[in-house]
């Protein structure tokens, strides 16, 4: 068998005790002699970070001194699981940003700071790569430092960050995420008890999930997640790290502006407010709803679904409808788009200037789609791209 190129990322929840190091490392090394290559990235202990950070702010700690405060968790977490690891015979290293092998450079935004990935890779090949296949290194999660030697930390989910961003940087088969729970869900599992794993999920569906409310999984992470790495999330109850538990994969840009191909139809159906029930529609494409009206955004015959809406006329549930034809839908989409500060103005305020009317707007987490006019979409795209470029 050939061994796979992987980095394990271990939550804090999934050490929360000294003997949760000890099985982790168990692991670990059978992975190891079954030929895999691993890299271990570490989040501090249970509930550790919470504490550092009311205690740094307690002293009016703030910016780096309250970073360099709050990752302190992961240097212990690093220590104890390389200590782990050579207690099982296991060759090992810890590697915290104090160590001449540390790989993760940020830029300086403390408590939220984003990887340098062209110096974070330099680093990674050149420090850790030559170590693999002999040695686990044990990186701190969570925690980076600046081209100056400034120390930050990459904010909510950030030792997810650090093994998504190292596996790009080593050309990794897979990074796998240990958490407390059995990967993606269909639900919650405690609001629906039924809820069931979810075994494979594109890296888009997955951003959706996160940015929906979603906690496996931090959606920054997924903005660094190349094509070529697997991203697997399995449970802490695991006996194996690659295998089992929900496979992502998948390419998501930062922001990519994109023209759908054919014009569609702007229906307006104003309502009573009573319920619609079942349209049963050919060919929407999207729908907004508010108060006592709807747009339904269609492709095809326009006059079929005219005839049909206005039954609910007839039946007494809407008012009147109305049709404007040769509608071109733009969608502005990427992991990037809710770090993109009042981009509702960004995208509306050029086209209005440049004489592009926007008929209608629609957000769902990080896809934006603007309504323009049929003829006017090739200058609201490129108008778009330049300025969210």
């Amino acid at each position: 068998m050939v061994g796979k190129r992987v980095v394990v990322k271990l939550g804090g929840s999934v050490l929360s005790s000294t003997e949760d190091f000890i099985k982790m490392a168990s692991i670990a090394k059978k992975e190891l002699e079954l030929g895999h290559e691993l890299v271990l990235v570490v989040s501090a202990m249970k509930g550790h970070t919470d504490e550092l950070i009311s205690l740094a702010r307690q002293v009016g700690a703030d910016g780096e001194l309250l970073d360099s405060i709050s990752g302190l968790g992961e240097v212990l977490s690093a220590r104890l699981m390389a200590a782990a690891l050579n207690s099982l015979g296991v060759e090992s290293v810890a590697i915290d940003p104090s160590s001449p092998l540390w790989p993760i450079y940020t830029d300086d935004r403390f408590g939220d700071a984003n990887p340098d990935l062209p110096r974070t890779c330099g680093a990674a090949i050149s420090g850790i790569e030559p170590l693999l296949g002999r040695t686990i290194p044990v990186i701190c999660g969570y925690v980076g430092k600046t081209r100056d030697g400034k120390l930050t930390t990459l904010g909510r989910g950030g030792s997810d960050t650090t093994a998504v961003t190292l596996a790009r940087c080593l050309n990794a088969d897979e990074v796998v995420l240990v958490k407390d729970s059995q990967g993606l869900m269909s639900a919650d599992p405690k609001l629906v008890k039924n809820a069931v794993q979810i075994r494979y999920m594109d890296a888009e569906d997955a951003l959706m999930m996160s940015l929906g409310g979603a906690k496996v999984l931090h959606h920054k992470a997924l903005r660094y997640l190349a094509p070529t790495v697997r991203m697997r999330i399995v449970s802490s109850s695991t006996d194996r790290f690659t295998s089992g538990g929900t496979i992502v994969q998948g390419h998501i840009p930062d922001l990519n502006v994109e023209v759908y191909d054919k014009p569609i139809t702007m229906v307006t159906l104003i309502t009573n407010g009573l319920p619609i029930g079942n349209l049963n529609l050919k060919g929407i494409i999207s729908v907004s709803t508010l108060e006592k009206s709807m747009i339904l955004y269609v492709q095809g015959d326009e006059i079929e679904t005219v005839k049909k809406l206005h039954k609910l006329v007839d039946e007494g549930k809407a008012k009147a409808i109305s049709v404007r034809k040769d509608v071109a839908m733009i969608k502005v989409w990427g992991s990037a788009i809710e770090e993109v500060p009042g981009v509702i103005y960004k995208i509306s305020e050029p086209l209005t200037s440049h004489g592009v009317n926007i008929f209608g707007l629609q957000t769902v987490h990080n896809k934006i789609a603007v309504f323009v006019d049929w003829d006017k979409k090739e200058r609201a795209a490129t108008e778009l791209s330049s300025i969210l470029g």
